[in-house]
């Protein structure tokens, strides 16, 4: 896989994580597509990937192979379940955004009592 192609790929990765994961946790995403995906991503992560024992070429086929595993999930799931999330994702008012949101502030509710 050449290099131009990997980084293509990779500049959809933000995108894609966003997406997924608030795809993955809104209770209308068909249950079909989530067990789809999950079942699609375990054979991608599987520890028996051929190329893994080439040292980088392995790593780029796997985050390649799970770009697009995430690419092809998006493009079967409801329309207007991505477009949904993505404005709200553009927005800043995810449920990704969200859970960020929360996690930094229990990160920092952790700090100011630990240095107590």
């Amino acid at each position: 896989m050449s290099i131009g192609i990997l980084l293509k790929l990779a500049r959809g990765v933000p995108r894609y994580g966003r997406l997924v994961y608030c795809l993955f946790r809104d209770p209308r995403t068909p249950r079909w597509w989530k067990i789809g995906l999950s079942g699609a991503l375990f054979a991608v992560w599987a520890p028996f990937i051929p190329l893994d024992f080439i040292p980088i070429v392995g790593q780029m086929e796997w985050v390649a192979l799970t770009l697009l595993t995430l690419r092809f999930a998006v493009g079967r799931a409801p329309q207007y379940l991505v477009e949904e999330h993505e404005a709200a994702i553009a927005a800043g008012t995810s449920l990704f955004h969200d859970d960020i949101n929360k996690a930094r502030g229990r990160a920092f509710d952790a700090r100011t009592r630990i240095a107590r």
